[in-house]
């Protein structure tokens, strides 16, 4: 229709609608005709022929007789022939349906979407590659009486777009139909490029057999080779088909964008068609096989839910497993279900212990009701002191498909007191280090298997031997693996230890990456015996090895000192626990925990650094000042024991043979020479700079202090050693008498030495080590109060074959009859 035509029909519309004008009699004359508005398109997309989806006009109206009050448009969405006259009819003129109506404004542009949803724009050489539409808009402005303007201003413009596209989703697709259970939950996932949001608006699913003919001659469809044949894609995707869903929208999320179809048929083959739309109704139009076309074969019962569950010390497993644990010990699972391999969805999870059947829902050892709560994903802690246990965790899919996965228990029980035999010795010394000990002609060395092993003989049955020890059946060597019911059958275990990386009963105890490990040593001692720890660095060996800055606080909120770009470990920070809940670490550390200790530091920390300092610990307390010399009864502790005149000595001074140095120089001042003993153990002090406070732990069952810690041997530094053996001698302002401040600085260490005042309150320099006088060995009472025998543990930070043996040997035996052992007489 051309524009004077399409003028001609709007212009005898509006006459009849106005026609039959009087005369004005009241004037007495004629009324003048209002004169029609006229209206121009003054801006326009850049082209007419590839104008976007979203275009803009620009217009303009003038009134001969009166003013614009507004504008009414209207676009047409034309057919492939271009315009036609119904494009343009407000109302259908059979069945007065409102077809195209004007829109009212007074702003002179807008911004339009319009359709671009008709496919292969015929200018593109690709095919597919954009959708069009020619459009028409017609413009016409009213004057203030609603005269409107009779030839509308019009443009024609055709509108294109990029064509969106979009694929089904689903794991693993390749060129056979892929099995999945009976409901089938998939994804899609669409790309419109030359809409803002980068993504179609609209899609819809066509859900079909994979099946083409009719019976008995049906072909069914399960390769790409099938699939791909010559008019086998069309034939089965026909996106006139009526079953396909109505549009909806394009899913903003992952989640949003899964498509769940329950309940297929076992055995059966299907199709999944999935077509997007962008906003200017532009259509996908793809249909290749596992990418817009899915096919599946439905194998009902061949999928479920994969659980993996962990424990904090038994690991992590995602099969049927078996564990020996001791009694006692807390069991904490956690643990995760998914059916992504096979996309489906876990729907619940459940858990309890000692099920009768897994399989009923009334079974009375259900943890919790079914669901997917925070509850549903780990145990309630859980300890057993007997017998077999068995652990089930059970997750159902959206296809109703069950797994159950089982952690079976065996409980290493207790050994009654009066079946267990008297001792075990575990030798957990590696030495690498025994040439520090040669003797005065330098030609033999006191090592391991040769001297320190036969020190311990002395323990066997015999004269002065615990009554019914036998060396070769219960001993362990530091080569030997050591499982917890080994440990069961002893009243006591005594363990003469260093801290090495090639110690293999403590590799077992050691925290790795900061992952605690479970120490089946606590459960032993809290309900089995007694345990008897000694040995330079014995403690340390529970630590993980790390870079730290002594002393070690294990209940502190702190965790890291920085110096120099470098992080130094000063605590343990926190740890989270199952439920998500955060708690501190180094209280759940077996210093703490078990051996009732709050600090740990070494006499000269070898590896380590002493608190705020750039170096070495060698380099801020030296040995040689610092240096265990003997180890001095507690005076407390022989009044609270009713010790017996020489039951053990007041002072264990160094064994001759080993610590000969002091005694062979000819002069008496030997505090330059070497002492090659360091990092003895000492704990609950903070000598260092370190400003954190720290609180001893109280144990009631502790019945002479209340605390957990009982001192039993105080150290006797050799700087304090070397100044009693000088005063003796007359020289009683030494060190100064020898040594400047500057030299004691090199010789000791500038963390090394301390201040005493005397009886007349004199302050006096550097007259003391800050290791003389702690505490080097120890009661623990912390795991007293369910113990059989109810004695406390004992801990030496030394090495008591470093010490004079005779006298050593009556302290130990001292400690083996407390723990409630015969010795031979």
């Amino acid at each position: 229709m051309t524009r004077r035509n399409f003028a001609l029909v709007l212009t005898a519309i509006i006459l009849f609608a106005v026609g039959g004008c009087s005369v004005n009699t009241e004037l007495g004359g004629s009324r003048i005709p209002n004169s029609r508005p006229d209206t121009r398109i003054t801006g326009q997309p850049p082209t007419l022929l590839e104008a976007g989806f979203v275009v803009e006009f620009n217009w303009t109206g003038v009134d001969p007789d009166g003013r614009i009050v507004g504008y009414e448009w209207k676009i047409s969405d034309n057919g492939t022939d271009g315009i036609s006259p119904r494009d343009t009819l407000t109302y259908d003129p059979l069945t007065g349906a409102h077809l195209n109506p004007w829109i009212f404004t007074t702003a002179n542009d807008s911004l339009f979407y319009v359709l671009a949803d008709q496919p292969n724009f015929p200018r593109d050489t690709n095919a597919n590659s954009r959708s069009y539409r020619s459009h028409t808009i017609f413009v016409r402005a009213v004057d203030e009486k609603g005269a409107v303007d009779p030839t509308p201003a019009q443009m024609s413009f055709t509108s294109t777009t990029l064509v969106p596209t979009v694929r089904g989703l689903y794991p693993s697709l390749g060129d056979v139909a892929k099995y999945v259970p009976s409901t089938v939950t998939l994804g899609y996932d669409g790309v419109d490029p030359d809409f803002s949001l980068g993504i179609p608006a609209r899609v819809r699913f066509l859900w079909r057999f994979a099946e083409l003919g009719e019976e008995p001659n049906i072909q069914e469809i399960y390769t790409r080779t099938q699939y791909n044949t010559e008019g086998v894609a069309d034939e089965l995707i026909d996106f006139d088909d009526p079953n396909w869903t109505a549009w909806f929208p394009y899913g903003a999320t992952e989640q949003d964008r899964r498509i769940s179809i329950p309940d297929q048929e076992d055995g059966r083959r299907y199709l999944f068609a999935i077509q997007a739309q962008d906003t200017a109704g532009a259509v996908s139009l793809g249909k290749a096989y596992q990418q817009q076309v899915l096919n599946f074969q439905v194998s009902a019962n061949s999928f479920k839910p994969g659980i993996t569950a962990s424990e904090n010390f038994l690991g992590s497993t995602n099969v049927n497993t078996f564990s020996e644990i001791p009694a006692g010990q807390p069991l904490n699972f956690q643990w995760n279900a998914t059916a992504d391999y096979y996309n489906g969805t876990v729907v619940t999870l459940r858990h309890g212990w000692d099920l009768v059947d897994p399989d009923d829902a009334n079974d009375p050892g259900w943890s919790v009701p079914p669901g997917l709560t925070q509850q549903n994903r780990f145990s309630e802690e859980r300890a057993f002191f007997e017998g077999d246990h068995v652990f089930y965790i059970r997750a159902v899919d959206d296809s109703g498909q069950v797994s159950v996965l089982t952690w079976s228990i065996r409980v290493i029980p207790f050994v009654n007191r009066d079946f267990q035999l008297p001792l075990l010795v575990i030798d957990q010394v590696v030495d690498d280090q025994s040439n520090q000990w040669a003797d005065i002609s330098g030609g033999i060395y006191y090592d391991k298997e040769g001297y320190r092993n036969s020190f311990w003989h002395f323990l066997a049955d015999g004269e002065g031997g615990v009554e019914q020890f036998d060396w070769d059946n219960d001993r362990f060597r530091h080569i030997d693996r050591i499982k917890y019911a080994d440990l069961v059958n002893y009243k006591a275990v005594l363990i003469y230890a260093r801290s090495h990386a090639q110690q293999l009963m403590f590799s077992q105890f050691r925290p790795t990456n900061r992952n605690d490990q479970f120490v089946w040593l606590a459960p032993y001692q809290n309900q089995g015996g007694n345990v008897f720890l000694v040995g330079q660095s014995s403690m340390e060996s529970f630590l993980e090895v790390d870079t730290y800055m002594v002393p070690i606080m294990f209940n502190t909120t702190e965790e890291y000192y920085s110096l120099l770009g470098t992080e130094y470990v000063v605590g343990f920070g926190t740890t989270e626990l199952p439920d998500g809940s955060e708690v501190q670490r180094g209280p759940q550390q077996y210093p703490y925990l078990t051996a009732g200790i709050s600090v740990l530091d070494w006499s000269t920390p070898l590896n380590k650094r002493v608190y705020g300092s750039r170096n070495l610990g060698p380099d801020d307390r030296n040995n040689r000042c610092v240096g265990m010399k003997g180890m001095v009864l507690d005076s407390e502790f022989k009044d609270h024991h009713l010790l017996a005149p020489g039951a053990i000595a007041d002072t264990l001074f160094t064994e001759r043979s080993i610590d000969w140095r002091d005694f062979e120089t000819p002069n008496s001042d030997t505090l330059g020479t070497s002492f090659p003993f360091n990092a003895d153990e000492f704990v609950n002090a903070n000598i260092s700079s370190r400003s954190t406070p720290f609180q001893i732990q109280d144990c009631e069952f502790n019945p002479y202090t209340g605390l957990c810690i009982e001192p039993m041997f105080r150290g006797l530094a050799r700087f304090d050693w070397l100044r009693n053996r000088r005063s003796s001698e007359g020289d009683e302002d030494w060190p100064q008498s020898t040594y400047s401040e500057y030299q004691l600085n090199r010789i000791c260490g500038p963390q090394a030495l301390t201040a005493v005042i005397t009886e007349e309150g004199e302050i006096q320099a550097n007259k003391a080590s800050r290791t003389n006088g702690l505490t080097f060995g120890y009661l623990s009472y912390k795991t007293v109060e369910d113990k059989p025998g109810r004695r406390a543990d004992v801990y030496w930070g030394f090495d008591p074959y470093r010490f004079d043996h005779d006298q050593s040997k009556k302290a130990v035996r001292w400690v083996l009859e407390y723990f409630g052992l015969a010795i031979n007489p």
